[in-house]
Order: C-alpha cells, then structure tokens, then sequence
C-alpha cells in the first residue's frame, strides 16, 4: 500500500496528514479507530507551542504539495471528500489564524451594552442573525469538549471547558508562528519533548519509593 502511493513527503514535518491524504486520493477509506490512546500530551508550554507550530505548519506543507494540480486532486478525492480535505487542513490553519481578527471584534460588537434595539422585526434581524451565529459558535465550540469530559469521567476538566476560546488564541499563535517558519525554516522539526508528564510511556515519571 505505500508503495503505491510512493510513501509519504520526508520533508513534511506532519507526515500522517500527508500520507492520509495520499491514501485517500489513491482510493483508500482513510479512518481512525474507536480505541484509547496513551499518546502523551505536552505537560509545558512551550513544548505545546511548539508542536502546534509544527503541526500549523505541516498542514500548510500538505496544502501546497497536495494543491500543486488541484483539479487532479479534485478528480481523485471527489467533491465531498475535497470539500472535508479544505476544511480539515488548510481550513484549520485559515480558520485559527484568523480567530483573533473576528472573535474579538465580534465580542466588542455585541456586547450587550453596545446592542441598540431597532424599531422592527426587519431592523433587527441582521443583530439577532449575528448574535445566533455567534452563539452557535460558541456551543459548538464548547459543547463537544464538555461531552468528551464527562464521558470519560474526567470531571476536573470541565470547569477548564469555558477557557476554551481564551485557549484558542494560544491556536492561533502556533498558527502565525507556523506560517513565519514555513518561510523562513521550512526543514526545521520541532520535536515533541516526552517523558514530563503523568501519562509517559518512558518510565522517566515512577512513583517514588516511601521513605
């Protein structure tokens, strides 16, 4: 199979979306399986940072290989898979880079005491219809993490759900930086510093021995 499909791009630092998206053009059913995980997360930030800014970047670097003939691209995906491939990558890189842009005009602009009620159902209904898209987005934002929280019984994260949005900025700061590095180290791996949290697979945290 990645014979194929030629293997995967060296140079892409992200090399699963480059290969995922390489299966899918040739025809494959590309998925994830239903299972847990113990990929251990970054426990410091400027470990998080830097992987997002790898991932922000790689997402970019498939972008431009798999967009070099994008009506082959098209052809080989299909329209619904080529419309779920632009937003699932060059999507999420537009989308957190311009998150501060939008998000925070939008929270100037409808504030409550900013908010003028017009005469009519006519003169209201652009606020009403941004104030229905504003909060849906925030729904949507929230909602999913709140039910992943309780499902997996992790209850001491929920009240960290909320913060999500503030989170989302720190997204968007891995997203410019990972622009600025396509294009001034492009080659550079920000590897994923392991082995500092709880949940490493290392063995470098143990539980101390009582004294």
């Amino acid at each position: 199979m990645l014979r194929a499909v030629h293997g995967w791009d060296s140079w892409n630092v992200t090399e699963d979306a480059d290969l995922g998206l390489r299966l899918a053009r040739a025809g494959y059913d590309v998925g994830d399986l239903p299972s847990n995980t113990i990929e251990e997360a970054p426990a410091r930030y400027k470990a998080w940072l830097n992987q997002r800014t790898r991932w922000m970047k790689g997402f970019l670097q498939t972008s431009l290989t798999h967009g070099r003939t994008p009506l082959v691209t098209f052809r080989e995906l299909g329209p619904l898979a080529s419309l779920c491939a632009i937003a699932l990558i060059p999507g999420t890189v537009a989308s957190a880079l311009a998150y501060p842009f939008l998000m925070l005009p939008a929270l100037v602009s409808l504030w409550p005491s900013r908010i003028e009620p017009g005469s009519d159902f006519w003169s209201n209904l652009p606020t009403g219809a941004a104030i229905t898209v504003f909060v849906s987005g925030f729904v949507a934002m929230l909602l999913p993490a709140y039910i992943g929280c309780r499902r997996r019984g992790w209850h001491d994260l929920v009240p960290f759900v909320p913060l999500l949005p503030a989170y989302f900025l720190l997204v968007s700061l891995a997203a410019w930086r990972g622009v600025i590095e396509l294009i001034l180290a492009p080659d550079r791996w920000n590897k994923t510093e392991h082995g500092l949290s709880r949940t490493s697979r290392s063995g470098a945290l143990t539980p101390h021995p009582p004294r």
